[in-house]
């Protein structure tokens, strides 16, 4: 039994080193270059399924890839991230919305699978809009397009802004993301990410 591994390139030498071959037997076994052996267990290449299938059954081994469900947290599990407050009027779950970002913020790799899902309409324009908002930012941050369910998400007609004296009203509007301020919701990032990201490039398209 192989050990468990981390990369393509010690799945590969683990397989070869079980096998006892050397590099240039496996090349031979598999009718590939020497190099292209050395390469991909050195992480230099990552190798095409195709390429690494040929080579692990030179060494006797078959490759199986599993798919299966997402199971980290995602936007469209926040559909339900409101209550109704006065009037109907939807408040937003803030400390679910920001222990999501939290969560990405420590997860970085997981960021764009996070927004792919399209979320169940949730009954309220605003938060519809909050969570497609949330999705396209993201994906600007990641300098990716964003999903395309977001288009089907139609920008509120009346500007929303959280409660303030319009001193801190007018300095949440100049630190507003540009995806909120085109759907019509003033909404300062730091009020939902702790920092910004390294890499963030707002987009103005």
């Amino acid at each position: 039994m192989l050990t468990p591994v981390a990369s393509t390139g010690d799945l590969l030498r683990e397989a070869r080193t079980h096998a006892e071959l050397s590099v240039r037997a496996l090349a031979d076994r598999a009718e590939v270059a020497g190099t292209t052996v050395t390469r991909i267990e050195s992480g230099q290449v990552d190798p095409g399924v195709e390429t690494l299938t040929r080579l692990l059954r030179a060494c006797g081994r078959d490759l199986e890839l599993h798919s299966s469900p997402h199971d980290g947290p995602s936007v469209a599990s926040l559909a339900d991230a409101w209550s109704a407050g006065e009037a109907g009027a939807a408040r937003p779950d803030w400390t679910r919305l920001r222990s999501f970002l939290d969560y990405l913020d420590r997860h970085p790799a997981e960021r764009r699978q996070a927004t792919l899902a399209e979320p169940t309409p949730s009954g309220s324009p605003l938060i519809d809009n909050l969570l497609a908002a949330l999705a396209e930012t993201l994906s600007d941050d990641e300098h990716l397009p964003p999903p395309r369910w977001t288009t089907r998400v139609r920008p509120l007609t009346e500007e929303w802004a959280s409660p303030g004296t319009p001193r801190m009203r007018s300095a949440a509007q100049s630190a507003t993301p540009p995806r909120f301020k085109r759907r019509g919701i003033v909404l300062a990032r730091n009020s939902l990410w702790r920092s910004e990201p390294s890499n963030h490039v707002a987009r103005s398209a």
